[in-house]
This record gives C-alpha cells, structure tokens and sequence, in this order.
C-alpha cells in the first residue's frame, strides 16, 4: 500500500478561483482625482517569508496515523516575491513567484480505515515551485494603510520524492500494539529506523509533476514615506500561510 495521497493536493479540490475583483473608489477630491488620471499606474514589488503548513484535521481525513508540518523540529516556509500593477482606483493585477519546503519528519502513514499492519514508514521530501497570477480588490482606508482580498491560479512545480518502506517481521507485527506506532522493534537503540525491520525502500511514482495552485489571501498593506511598503497577509495557497512581505512602490 503505497502513500498516494500528497498533503498539498488535499486542499486543491477544496476551493475555488474567486472573480478578479475591483477596488471601490474613496471619497477623494476633485485635485486627488485629477493627479491620479494624470498617472494612473502605480507598480510595487515585493519579497516575501510566510509560515506554511497542510492542517492535520485536513490529512486526518484520509490517515489515520500521518506526520505533520511544524512538529519534530521541522519548519516549513515559503520564500518569494510578488510584482503588483495598479491602475488608478480600479484594479491590482500581480504575479508570485514562491519556492515552498512541504516536507514532513519520518513517521508511520496509515490509510483511513486500514488495518496497523498495513503502515509504511514514510519519508516526504517535497519542494514546490509556483507562479500565480492574482487579481485583488482594496480599500485604500488612509493614504497608509489599505486592507485587501485577493485570488489567483497558476501552475505549480513539484521536486523531491516520497519514499516508503514497507515493515516486515516483529515490526510488522508490533504496528498498532501497546507501544503504538512506534513498536520498539522497528527501531535501532539510538531512536532511528533499523533497516532489518524493513523491506528495501520504495519511491512513490503517482507523484505529479505539476500541480494547480489556487491563491486566496487576505492582509493589510502600509506605506511608509509613500515609496516603502510593509504586507501583513494570511490565506491559502494551496497550504494555509502566513507571513510578511516587504518593498517599495513606485
């Protein structure tokens, strides 16, 4: 029995491209509107860091027993940047680029419903490439500060395997007894998985090379002396995120 689900395609089926939004116009003067037509466009770029994890709840619907993002000394972030036309008031268009680390510490993965023996000790190494095109819509609250929601889709790229090993013998047989998942006959005294326990190791070939990304975010967005931009923003991606973005408009 092979691990064939991945923890990013879990959320993928789940939501859905919201409509390329427009941004609602401020009371603003008579002088402000006129500048504003005499340049209409206003670009930002920025570098971004956010905190990414697949929940649990999501993976316990299809495992039983599965590892997790942040826990183990594991931590996964994405790292990346977005450029952002606005046009006047009506709209922001964008483009990110974003590298993700999804993998998981080595654990025991068991399928809904299947019974402990059916276990594979399992290694997830995943990276995942992304560019996603985003529309969003903004209220520019003070020349400062400007909330917004957003969505987008584009292709994501999928390096690194997964790779499972099949337990055999008194570890096989010890899945799910009093010691749990982690039955002391799969493991060498120093805590690491003993290869005599095991069959030889196996990389899981259902793995796609190309998956989509669907973007939802929200944040706020500040301007500081008018050119630096500070981003505060949270969402889906297809994992959920968030995180700080950083650089300057012009």
């Amino acid at each position: 029995m092979a691990v064939r689900c991945l923890p990013f395609l879990v959320l993928i089926a789940i939501f859905s491209l919201p409509s390329v939004a427009t941004a609602q116009h401020g009371d603003v003067s008579d002088s402000v509107r006129f500048e504003d037509e005499l340049n209409p466009n206003e670009f930002m770029m920025t570098a971004r860091m956010r905190a990414i994890k697949v929940p649990d709840f999501v993976l316990g619907i299809f495992f039983d027993e599965h590892a997790s993002h942040w826990s183990d000394d594991q931590r996964n972030f994405s790292y990346g940047a977005e450029f952002v036309w606005r046009r006047g008031n009506d709209f922001e268009l964008g483009v990110g680029l974003d590298y993700a680390d999804l993998t998981m510490p080595s654990a025991f993965w068991k399928e809904e419903g299947d019974d402990p023996q059916s276990a594979e000790w399992t290694e997830i190494d995943l990276q995942l490439f992304s560019v996603v095109f985003s529309a969003y819509w903004f209220w520019d609250v003070t020349p400062w500060f400007t909330p917004f929601l957003g969505g987008g889709i584009g292709p994501g790229f999928v390096i690194g395997d997964i790779t499972y090993y099949e337990p055999r013998g008194a570890c096989e047989s010890g899945l799910g007894g009093p010691a749990g998942f982690m039955p002391p006959e799969c493991f060498t005294p120093d805590g690491e998985p003993d290869e005599n326990a095991f069959e030889s190791p196996e990389i899981e070939d259902s793995v796609p090379p190309v998956v989509p990304m669907i973007n939802l975010t929200a944040g706020m967005r500040f301007t500081i002396a008018d050119h630096a931009v500070i981003k505060l923003e949270t969402g889906i991606y297809p994992y959920l995120f968030a995180g700080l973005g950083v650089g300057g408009q012009w």
